[in-house]
């Protein structure tokens, strides 16, 4: 256990709970290196991964292989902790051109704490361009962007997952060590398949215990809340 993490995992808690539970419709654009979009959808109960590219930002393979290689980790530990896991498309990432510059992510006022305007900001632009809901019965959506003004920061729930700039660089393997970037990803699918945050540093990755990746693990209760909640039918 790293004890250095734990406060402002505690601050990330206290404001992503409330927040997303207040703010938490058919089409995909799916975008080549150059910027040029594909129409596809992929299959309904499955994960869509996105990777939001702020116009301003060059593209780099590193993020979608990245993000990618932090699902399928977090869809191996799911199928190892619950019998079953959910299912990612091909492509994993949709590489999404944003229609802003970095800085418009980072600085336009999404409500009324800017922790949160980068990634609301992202979603917002997903569920226009996409036609996705929040929630979305099709698919349990993850979006990264990279932009992350002072103080930003991320979450989930609400069968969404938004990761700020540190989340997509941390995948890209530019931000430190793989396995904080993996429990992250681990710990906020589960919000976004219903589950609370532990209300303590308990051994499972919904706790300050998922800076301990692999070192976690869900509870038997957590298990059975997954398995039995709102997307248990993305499972197999």
């Amino acid at each position: 256990m790293r004890p250095a993490p734990i406060r402002p995992f505690r601050r990330r808690l206290a404001r992503a709970a409330p927040v997303l539970a207040a703010v938490l419709a058919t089409g995909l654009l799916t975008a080549a290196p150059g910027g040029a979009a594909t129409p596809h959808t992929p299959p309904t109960k499955t994960v869509r991964v996105f990777w939001l590219r702020p116009s301003d930002v060059p593209y780099d393979q590193r993020y979608p292989n990245g993000i990618a290689g932090v699902m399928a980790e977090a869809q191996r530990f799911y199928q190892k902790q619950l019998g079953k896991t959910f299912t990612l498309n091909s492509p994993v990432v949709e590489v999404v051109t944003g229609d802003h510059t970095r800085s418009w992510y980072e600085n336009t006022a999404n409500g009324g704490d800017r922790y949160w305007w980068s990634v609301f900001n992202m979603q917002a632009e997903l569920r226009r361009k996409l036609g996705l809901g929040a929630p979305d019965s099709r698919w349990l959506n993850v979006g990264e962007v990279s932009a992350e003004g002072p103080g930003a920061g991320g979450g989930g729930g609400g069968g969404w997952v938004l990761m700020p700039k540190h989340d997509a660089d941390g995948a890209a393997g530019v931000n430190g060590p793989m396995n904080r970037w993996y429990g992250g990803m681990v710990h906020e699918l589960g919000h976004a398949f219903g589950l609370p945050d532990a209300s303590s540093t308990d051994g499972t990755c919904m706790s300050a215990s998922m800076y301990d990746y692999p070192n976690c693990n869900f509870s038997q209760q957590q298990r059975n809340a997954i398995l039995s909640g709102p997307y248990a039918g993305f499972l197999h």
